[in-house]
């Protein structure tokens, strides 16, 4: 008996997620540690919690790609002057 050889689908994997940690994404925004977490607070920065502490979460983490969404949401374009 004769066996086939059946060729496997390709399975593509994506590029590994790249998470930054507050001071990291308060860089790249150019803006206080402190803005970060409150831009976390209100929800307008999506984060993880990568890890627990005992008076505050400690561990926060925001995907790199949700940091390029942010500024790319907070381009504005100039209104045109009469």
């Amino acid at each position: 008996m004769r066996h086939e050889t059946r060729r496997a689908t390709e399975n593509v994997a994506t590029a590994p997620i790249k998470f930054l940690n507050a001071a990291e994404v308060a860089t790249h925004l150019d803006v206080s540690r402190s803005t970060v977490y409150n831009l976390i607070a209100s929800g307008r920065l999506p984060a993880h919690c990568m890890g627990g502490g005992k008076i505050r979460p400690r561990g926060l983490r925001v995907p790199e790609s949700a940091v390029t969404a942010y500024l790319a949401g907070s381009t504005i374009t100039p209104k045109a002057v009469a």
